[in-house]
């Protein structure tokens, strides 16, 4: 059945206050709040860095980076995003369908981030947002309307852009994650559709993204270059 949603707690605030309290922590840490790079901190500490997770087995970067922002306007801007696209995404499939595509697309997301660049120090949830792009995309195109014919034509067209001519911005990880979320949604898009039960359909294809990206983030970062 479709989900009907009622008015309450939202995952999306959740995710949102989660972020904003691993950023307090990490200031607390050494982490600068302007964004520039320091010595330590928790984004040295756990952000998505090819080296540690390959020499040092640092596996659980794969999840953590996408929890930790370079200084407070990246924060703000990608907590902006999560609550106008989240509460979207949410409302439209439901809490555990949207939890699922969140998480998946940021493990691929990360694995899209390894793969461009496996040296770099990658944190933000934006492969996780790029996810719920994604799954935007994947849910309109399954009723049958055009990408531009909804705002998130115009808003997928921008971050493009940005992405790509940005160069602090990681294009891997963007394109990562909006590929694991129209997967995670289109499968949401087909449960509904079929009047399935609607979270076992994209809880599946989420635990095959995350599992697929995550082998894959493993193997792109063994691809990191001592020196570089």
């Amino acid at each position: 059945m479709v989900p009907q949603r009622a008015d309450g707690w939202y995952v999306s605030y959740g995710l949102i206050a989660a972020n904003v309290v691993v950023f307090i922590v990490g200031t607390a840490m050494g982490d600068s709040i302007y964004g520039r790079n320091a010595g330590d901190g928790l984004i040295v500490e756990a952000a998505t860095w090819g080296p540690a997770i390959d020499a040092l087995d640092e596996w659980w970067r794969v999840l953590t980076g996408g929890f930790l922002h370079h200084g407070l306007f990246h924060l703000a801007v990608n907590m902006f995003s999560l609550y106008v696209l989240g509460l979207v995404v949410e409302r439209s499939i439901g809490r555990v369908p949207f939890a699922a595509v969140y998480l998946s697309s940021l493990v691929s997301g990360s694995f899209g981030a390894l793969i461009e660049t496996p040296n770099s120090l990658v944190a933000g949830a934006s492969g996780a947002i790029f996810g719920l792009m994604g799954a935007l995309a994947a849910l309109s195109l399954a009723q049958g309307v055009g990408l531009f014919q909804t705002p998130i034509g115009p808003i997928l067209a921008i971050n493009l852009v940005i992405s790509l001519t940005v160069s602090s911005v990681s294009l891997g990880g963007h394109v990562g994650g909006f590929v694991g979320g129209f997967l995670v949604g289109a499968a949401a898009a087909q449960a509904i559709r079929r009047q399935q039960h609607t979270a076992t359909a994209p809880l599946l294809a989420a635990l095959a993204v995350a599992a697929v990206s995550f082998a894959g983030s493993l193997w792109a970062a063994s691809r990191w270059v001592e020196g570089y």
